[in-house]
């Protein structure tokens, strides 16, 4: 698996840096992608506890919807939605 850099519970959607290509990626994902495929609950911390369960999945399609040529910044992160999975 990739290393995760950063993984920060928002509540709402959870953030984490994702090693690609030598670059760091930072990647979005929201709490209805997270509560509907992996399982998170509405807990503190329920993000963070179910994205380690399947950080790997997550990698996998976030690694899959990286767009060449586009700057992902902290600013502007690669975002994964519910319809993404």
């Amino acid at each position: 698996m990739e290393s995760s850099l950063d993984v920060i519970d928002h509540g709402d959607w959870l953030s984490f840096g994702m090693l690609h290509a030598g670059s760091i990626i930072p990647v979005k994902i929201s709490r209805d992608a997270m509560e509907e495929y992996f399982g998170a609950d509405k807990g503190p911390d329920a993000l963070k506890s179910a994205y380690t369960l399947d950080a790997e999945m997550i990698h996998a399609r976030a690694a899959d919807m990286i767009v060449a040529g586009v700057s992902y910044t902290p600013d502007n992160p690669l975002v994964l939605k519910a319809e993404d999975f």
